[in-house]
């Protein structure tokens, strides 16, 4: 099991735009799940991985954005009611990731989200996989792809590839 993300980026830094929305959003040629190689990063995914954050509005979201994925959720809250069942939450990334391990997924993890989440699996040396989209926009502020006094993090790249749009994809894995 690898725990990998896929997450769009503006070319100044920002993974929401000011209103809060997913900077992906601001690109005609987004269509969700079918869009910018999504589909190939998903196909060995079994499961999902966010903070309580990103994971609040999928309750009340009119189609649930995960299916036919595992569903973990790093947070220190319970759920609201109304969470699905097979939901698994736990306050502590490394505990989250053992629960991710005994659930045998047979497949990877999409790690969703925001900088929390990611920090937080960065810490301890979980994400097995970066993959980012920089989304050739200016949105000059929202939330940024790392906190500020984020340590330093070295990453080798693994692949590339431009889409029409200008959009640009890049995986990358952690140095050691």
């Amino acid at each position: 099991m690898k725990i990998k993300t896929y997450l769009a980026v503006s070319i100044d830094g920002y993974i929401t735009t000011q209103e809060g929305w997913p900077v992906q959003l601001s690109m005609p040629a987004f269509t969700g799940r079918t869009s910018y190689g999504l589909p190939e990063f998903l196909a060995d995914c079994r499961g999902a991985v966010m903070g309580r954050t990103t994971f609040l509005p999928a309750l009340e979201a009119p189609e649930w954005p995960w299916p036919g994925l595992r569903v973990f959720v790093l947070t220190s809250s319970p759920l609201p009611e109304g969470t699905p069942a097979e939901v698994v939450s736990a306050p502590d990334p490394a505990e989250l990731r053992k629960l991710m391990e005994e659930a045998d997924l047979g497949g990877d993890v999409h790690l969703v989200g925001g900088q929390r989440t990611l920090d937080a699996f960065l810490s301890i040396g979980a994400l097995d996989q970066l993959g980012v989209l920089t989304v050739p926009r200016f949105v000059g502020s929202g939330v940024r792809l790392t906190a500020d006094g984020s340590p330093f993090r070295r990453f080798e790249l693994r692949s590339s590839r431009t889409f029409p749009d200008g959009c640009l994809e890049q995986v990358y894995l952690p140095a050691a």
